[in-house]
């Protein structure tokens, strides 16, 4: 289902951080990257930091699509690596082509307008301009997903500065995946250890 006009907690874009897997692109190659949605005080935001493609691609190009995505292999495996072209479905709307993920629940896609650039990031208001819901699933909160995504964000953290607080961090939540995940939530922590090579 297409809309002009996207309501976005239709989407499965709510008020806070929705995690979403990002989709850009350069050159007609697609990235995806992990971003978090952020909705608060009727506004749309993201915030992407300098040295990453997502970065360089929504500078350039003002335009990203959110995937609402419930598969945890492609949240680790966009951390950590580029998904490969079988991954992505190019879609074509009003003489614009872009990249969504053809296992995504659901997409929006966002210009971006007042970006602002910092030393560290760039922050930029999101304004939906297309939507598709592909299925709807119905799926009560899992505390083993959850923990994949907390477990990824403390990977990054930990990859970038050696602390090993953030590697106590990701133990705990590995113990919470194999505790109350199911088997794509094991997998994927499995395959999170051997990205950071533990």
């Amino acid at each position: 289902m297409e809309s002009e006009k996207p309501d976005l907690d239709y989407f499965g874009i709510f008020s806070g951080i929705s995690e979403t897997i990002v989709t850009t692109t350069k050159v007609s190659l697609p990235n995806a990257a992990p971003i978090g949605i952020i909705r608060k005080d009727n506004k749309v935001l993201v915030r992407l930091f300098k040295g990453s493609q997502t970065y360089e691609n929504v500078y350039e190009g003002n335009f990203l699509v959110a995937n609402v995505v419930n598969n945890p292999l492609i949240f680790v495996r966009s951390t950590f690596s580029d998904l490969d072209t079988s991954y992505f479905d190019v879609i074509s709307l009003e003489d614009r082509e872009f990249p969504v993920l053809n296992d995504a629940l659901s997409w929006v896609a966002f210009e971006c307008s007042s970006t602002k650039i910092t030393s560290e990031a760039l922050v930029a208001e999101l304004n939906p301009i297309f939507a598709c819901l592909n299925r709807c699933v119905v799926s009560a909160p899992n505390r083993g997903f959850n923990a994949v995504l907390e477990a990824t964000v403390h990977a990054t953290r930990y990859r970038l500065t050696g602390d090993d607080e953030y590697l106590k961090l990701i133990q705990m939540y590995a113990r919470l995946a194999v505790k109350c995940g199911n088997e794509r939530d094991k997998l994927a922590m499995e395959m999170l250890y051997d990205f950071l090579g533990l």
